[in-house]
C-alpha cells in the first residue's frame, strides 16, 4: 500500500493543505492541485504545472516525494515550467545593470525622509547603549535600571503596534526596528534584579541556580518577553524569527541554569542543539514565513500580485540570516569543547565536525552551505591543534596531524578539479547524509557523558 504525505500547496490565489500518495509522480496529482487552487490556464498553451519550494527551483515531475525525501507538512508552490518559453529575448546592457545595482545599492538620495530615519535608528541605538553601558558598569542602581529597561520597554513596542494600527507614516522595516528594541531593553531589565545574587553561598547553603546560570536565564528570558512583545507589536517575518530564536535561546538558558552546567558542559548542549537545528532549517523557515504572512494579512490584507515572490524573497533572507547566525553559535560551542582537557568533550567536536561536514552538502545554496563548513572547520581545527596537548599526546601529533589534513584536503581539491562536472563519480553520495545524522547522534551521547551520566550508570550498576 501507497504511503500518504501531508502538504501544503500554495497558488496564486489558494492554499490548499491535502494529503498525497508519496511514492506516485509528481506529474500523477500535480494537475488536480493547480485546479484545487484555481490556477489560470489556457487551452491554447497549456501549463507544465510542478512543485517548488520556498529556496529551491522546481522539482522535475516524474519524481515522487518519497524519494525527494520529503516529510509531512512541507510547504510548496505551484510553478509552471514553460512559463517563459515562448517569450522574447531579453537582453541587458552590462553597464547598465552594474550602474542599476550600483543606484540602488549605494546610491540612496539624501532626502528629507532619509534625514529623519537615520535620526530615529540613532535615537535607538542610543538608548538602547545607555542602558547596556550603565548596566555594564553599574553607575546606576540595579533597581533604577530595572525600572527603566521596563518601561522602555514597554513604550516601544506599544509605539510601534499604534503605529501600524492608524497608519501613520513610518516605514514597515522603521517600525520593526523600534519594536524589536525591546529584545536588548527587557533583557537588561530582567539581568538587573539578578546581579547582586551569590548562588546562596553567602548564607552557607547551596542555591539551586549558580550566578552565571541565574544571569543566563534571567537575560534569555527578559529577550523572550521582548521578542513576544515585537511580534504582537509589528508582525513579520523578523520578528517571527526572532521570537522563535529567542524561544530557543530562553529554554536552554533556563534549563543549563537549573542543572548548574560549567562552561564546557554549557557548550556541549548549545552545540548539540545548533547542531540538530541546522537539519531543519529549511523547513523551518518554511514554516515561519507561511506563518507569519498569514498573520500579516490577517491585520492588513494585501494584493495576491508579487505575494509568493515576497515569500520567497523573505525566506531566502531568513535562511541565510538564521543559518549564519547557528553556524557562528556552533563555531563557538565547538571551539570551547575543543579547548576543553576531556575525551568525552574531544570525541563530541569529532563526531559533531564530521557530521556537520557530511550533511552541509546537501544544501542548495552557497550561502546555506558555505557557513556550516566554516563551523565545523573552526571546532575541527582547535580539536587537531589544541587536543593532543590537552589530552597529553606527544608535542608532534598537532602540526603532523594538520599538516596532513592540508595535504589531503588539497590533493583531494585538486583530484576533482581535473574531472569532468557530468561524471556520475562527481555526484554526492547520498549515504553522506544519513552517516551524518549517525555522527551528530554519536554527538548527542559524547554530550551526555559529559554530565557525568555514564559514571552514574556504573555506579548504579555496582549497586545492583
Amino acid at each position: 500500500m501507497d504511503e500518504k504525505c501531508r502538504i501544503t500547496v500554495v497558488g496564486e490565489r489558494r492554499q490548499v493543505d491535502l494529503t498525497v500518495p508519496a511514492g506516485a509522480p509528481i506529474m500523477t496529482y500535480v494537475h488536480t492541485l493547480a485546479r484545487m487552487c484555481e490556477q489560470n490556464d489556457s487551452d491554447v498553451m497549456p501549463s507544465a504545472w510542478t512543485l517548488a519550494t520556498l529556496v529551491g527551483g522546481p522539482i522535475a515531475p516524474e519524481w515522487s516525494l518519497a524519494e525527494l525525501g520529503i516529510v509531512d507538512g512541507q510547504v510548496f508552490y505551484l510553478r509552471d515550467v514553460i512559463a517563459d518559453e515562448y517569450a522574447d529575448p531579453v537582453v541587458h546592457d552590462v553597464g547598465e545593470r552594474v550602474a542599476e545595482v550600483t543606484a540602488e545599492a549605494l546610491d540612496t538620495p539624501w532626502n528629507d525622509r532619509t534625514r529623519t530615519v537615520t535620526v530615529l535608528l540613532s535615537g535607538l541605538a542610543w538608548l538602547v547603549a545607555t542602558l547596556l553601558v550603565l548596566a555594564v558598569l553599574l553607575q546606576l542602581s540595579a533597581g533604577v535600571l530595572a525600572d527603566a529597561g521596563l518601561a522602555v520597554g514597554l513604550v516601544l513596542p506599544a509605539l510601534a503596534w499604534v503605529a501600524g494600527e492608524r497608519g501613520w507614516p513610518i516605514p514597515a522595516r522603521l517600525r520593526t526596528a523600534i519594536a524589536l528594541c525591546a529584545v536588548p531593553v527587557l533583557a537588561i531589565a530582567a539581568w538587573m534584579p539578578a546581579t547582586g545574587y551569590d548562588g546562596g553561598q553567602s548564607g552557607g547553603g547551596h542555591g539551586s541556580v549558580t550566578e552565571a546560570g541565574l544571569t543566563a536565564a534571567a537575560l534569555t528570558t527578559g529577550s523572550l518577553v521582548g521578542a513576544l512583545l515585537a511580534m504582537v507589536a509589528a508582525p513579520g517575518v523578523a520578528t517571527s524569527g526572532v521570537s522563535l530564536a529567542a524561544l530557543v535561546a530562553a529554554v536552554l538558558g533556563i534549563g543549563l541554569g537549573l542543572l548548574r552546567a560549567d562552561l564546557t558542559e554549557s557548550a556541549g548542549v548549545v552545540a548539540v542543539v545548533a547542531f540538530w537545528l541546522l537539519t531543519i532549517v529549511p523547513r523551518t523557515v518554511s514554516g515561519l514565513v507561511a506563518f507569519a504572512h498569514r498573520r500579516a494579512e490577517m491585520r492588513a490584507p494585501v494584493e495576491p500580485d508579487g505575494l509568493v515572490e515576497a515569500a520567497v524573497r523573505h525566506a531566502t533572507r531568513l535562511l541565510i540570516v538564521w543559518n549564519g547566525a547557528l553556524c557562528a553559535v556552533l563555531a563557538l560551542a565547538l571551539v570551547a569543547l575543543a579547548a576543553a582537557p576531556s575525551w568525552y568533550a574531544g570525541a563530541a567536536v569529532g563526531c559533531l565536525g564530521l557530521g556537520l561536514l557530511l550533511r552541509a552538502g546537501a544544501g542548495q545554496l552557497a550561502a546555506e552551505v558555505v557557513p556550516v563548513a566554516f563551523a565545523s572547520a573552526a571546532g575541527l581545527f582547535t580539536l587537531v591543534i589544541l587536543g593532543p596537548d590537552r589530552l597529553g599526546w606527544g608535542g608532534w601529533v598537532a602540526p603532523t596531524s594538520a599538516f596532513v589534513i592540508a595535504a589531503a584536503l588539497l590533493i583531494y581539491g585538486f583530484r576533482r578539479l581535473m574531472r569532468r562536472p557530468g561524471l556520475p563519480s562527481m555526484a554526492r553520495p547520498r549515504w553522506l547524509t544519513p552517516a551524518g545524522s549517525v555522527l551528530g547522534g554519536a554527538g548527542v551521547t559524547l554530550v551526555v557523558a559529559l554530565f557525568g551520566a555514564f559514571g552514574h550508570f556504573v555506579q548504579l550498576g555496582h549497586h545492583v
